[in-house]
């Protein structure tokens, strides 16, 4: 079967993890189709076979959804680039089918006594998806803060094809926020003298800071003269606003409304009360840090761990203004250092936060979690499976899921955050 087979009126099933829609070849092998809906017939264009796994994508709409609408990035549709694998979902529905992935990942990646369980604690409503803080009406444009590309040798940006390494000039980018747009970085720039092919540009919205844009290794304000490599945010929580120095080389959270929907919501789960030993893991610039810290207050202790060196060393910045007896570390995060974190604490955490990358925390960092035996752990997981396998191996630990909150971060992808409390049996 070769790339150009195309399998006619395939019908659309349920969504599937990863942006596609989950439907069946006559001859029984399962088929994951992008650009549909579930419901749809459509003939497919195979892209690519693996075992009796087939991927495909829609190229005719033979029966259309009511809740498909004309792609809001047409470069992202079939055969274009990644990016906005959701595109030609309305707004709404988006969030149905992100609430249909939670429960198919914890019924099979989780197994069914975890689905049955969390759904015994919290009940249905809790697994579904909600909007991000004003993008409850709207079409879910100019969300991002931060996008990238790479020059070509045109010197124009581009973004990869899905499923290769082709580059695909890019001419609009109606996802990133308008404020980027209005910098005339694509097509025949202003901007161009400074692109060299190769390389890769990285253009940032900070709500506290002017506009920055990173080509290589070389950071631009929004005249095109160098500037330091530091973008500024501000984020408030129930009245305390912190503001954050961060990399412009480093991670921060994308969606405009990202991090103090998070912050809300880990907070408002955490209930840290004064003199609380708090760890954080996977800590980042310190965005959680900085209002967990705070929280403990100076007869408390706080102590994170991160993996990046650049990230730690914001934080520390960061959290300078701090009376919190803290220790920021940098270091691998694995069974030792999450030891050795404890034993600094001095006292068994009343509660340990984790964040972990896409791939998730894995058993080794959730093995030790559950021998320390915090009172109460907090996991923001940014991928359904990852996040599913997280939370079985953690309720396998001796933990209870006691709340759990969904949030679209990630308009137009299948990407989106989920934020688990569990509480020690």
């Amino acid at each position: 079967m070769t790339k150009q087979t195309v399998l006619p009126s395939l019908r659309a099933l349920r969504p599937a993890h990863g942006g596609t829609c989950f439907a069946l070849h006559p001859d029984g092998r399962p088929v994951f189709i992008r650009h549909t809906l579930p419901g749809e017939v459509v003939d497919a264009t195979v892209t690519k076979e693996r075992s009796r796994l087939l991927h495909a994508d829609a190229t005719t709409i033979i029966h259309a959804s009511e809740h498909r609408q004309p792609h809001v990035w047409p470069q992202a549709g079939p055969g274009g680039v990644g990016g906005a694998d959701l595109g030609h979902v309305k707004p709404e529905y988006q969030r149905i089918w992100k609430t249909d992935v939670i429960a198919d990942q914890l019924s099979r990646i989780g197994g069914t006594p975890t689905f049955e369980a969390v759904k015994e604690a919290l009940g249905t409503t809790a697994l579904k998806v909600e909007p991000a803080s004003g993008d409850e009406t709207g079409d879910l444009r100019h969300r991002r803060t931060r996008v990238e590309f790479e020059i070509t040798k045109n010197r124009r940006l581009a973004m990869t094809r899905v499923d290769s390494h082709d580059l695909v000039e890019i001419d609009d980018m109606p996802l990133a926020d308008q404020s980027l747009l209005d910098l005339e970085l694509l097509g025949d720039s202003p901007w161009k003298r400074l692109y060299r092919p190769g390389k890769r540009v990285r253009a940032i919205a900070p709500n506290a800071g002017g506009r920055r844009i990173v080509i290589g290794n070389q950071t631009f304000n929004s005249r095109r003269r160098r500037v330091r490599d530091i973008a500024t945010w501000s984020v408030d929580y129930r009245g305390l606003t912190a503001q954050f120095d961060v990399n412009t080389h480093g991670f921060w959270q994308t969606h405009r409304s990202a991090p103090s929907d998070l912050v809300g919501t880990v907070m408002d789960f955490a209930q840290v009360r004064p003199g609380d030993g708090v760890l954080e893991l996977f800590s980042g610039a310190g965005l959680f840090s900085y209002f967990l810290a705070h929280a403990v207050g100076e007869h408390g202790r706080f102590i994170s761990l991160e993996g990046s060196r650049m990230a730690v060393s914001d934080a520390r910045h960061n959290l300078r203004s701090l009376d919190t007896p803290r220790d920021l570390q940098v270091g691998q995060i694995n069974s030792q250092t999450i030891m050795q974190a404890w034993s600094d604490l001095e006292q068994r955490p009343d509660l340990i936060v984790l964040d972990p990358p896409r791939s998730g925390a894995g058993k080794e960092i959730l093995t030790t979690i559950g021998m320390i035996g915090p009172e109460r752990v907090i996991l923001v997981s940014c991928d359904p499976a990852a996040g599913a396998r997280d939370i079985r191996d953690l309720m396998a630990r001796g933990y209870a899921v006691t709340n759990l909150r969904a949030i679209d971060l990630f308009p137009q992808t299948h990407h989106f955050e989920i934020v688990t409390v569990f509480s020690r049996q």
